[in-house]
């Protein structure tokens, strides 16, 4: 075998360990279980109802602004408190002290039509149930609010829940706070917080 060949022949073994290194990283990722780990259960210590929470950053989540009628308001049995919330949009973003990651990132760009997205949200205040589902556009409400809509199954207790996009390489990326449900229909709307709608960028500090 000549030098050249042998050289080569390292160039393409090079090349299948470096696919084989990809494969294996976009493998381990599991994005079901990500959103699921970001994902909290929002609960009140004096009433029984339930919504859900995503953590955005360590002491951080996003929920429902409906939720944050709760009194005493608890994320994974930790106090919030309400930080900010929109003042049209059925979002909130709360302060939790004490509160760790794993932790979602919130998408730059909103889905294209038709891309599929996780639903995920605490379903009666138990396991948290985990729903895929087409994005079908924006719609906005006669009071003038503006959500993003999917066909993702989604319950009572999943209100403050995530909507996730998933990338091929099993990154999750936050477009999305679970606000309610069309039970006929099987379909969900929920308040569009990617960095590119004006929801997220007209926040009041």
């Amino acid at each position: 075998m000549t030098v050249r060949s042998l050289r080569n022949l390292g160039y393409f073994l090079i090349g299948v360990i470096v696919v084989l290194l990809a494969m294996q990283s976009a493998y381990a990722a599991n994005p079901f279980a990500e959103a699921r780990a970001a994902t909290r259960l929002l609960t009140s210590a004096t009433v029984a109802n339930t919504c859900s929470a995503v953590v955005t950053a360590p002491g951080v989540a996003l929920t429902a602004k409906h939720c944050t009628v709760l009194p005493d308001i608890l994320v994974d049995g930790l106090a919030a408190t309400v930080a900010r919330q929109h003042p049209i949009e059925d979002v909130a973003e709360l302060s939790v002290p004490g509160l760790g990651c794993p932790c979602a990132p919130v998408g730059a760009i909103r889905p294209m039509l038709d891309e599929t997205l996780l639903g995920v949200g605490y379903l009666y205040g138990s396991i948290p149930v985990t729903a895929r589902g087409d994005y079908l556009g924006q719609v906005a409400s006669p009071e003038g609010e503006h959500y993003g809509f999917a066909t993702i199954n989604v319950g009572p207790g999943m209100s403050g829940g995530g909507v996730f996009r998933v990338f091929i390489t099993g990154e999750i990326q936050l477009v999305g706070i679970i606000s309610g449900m069309t039970p006929q229909a099987g379909l969900c709307f929920y308040v569009e917080v990617s960095r590119d709608t004006k929801t997220w960028l007209t926040w009041p500090a």
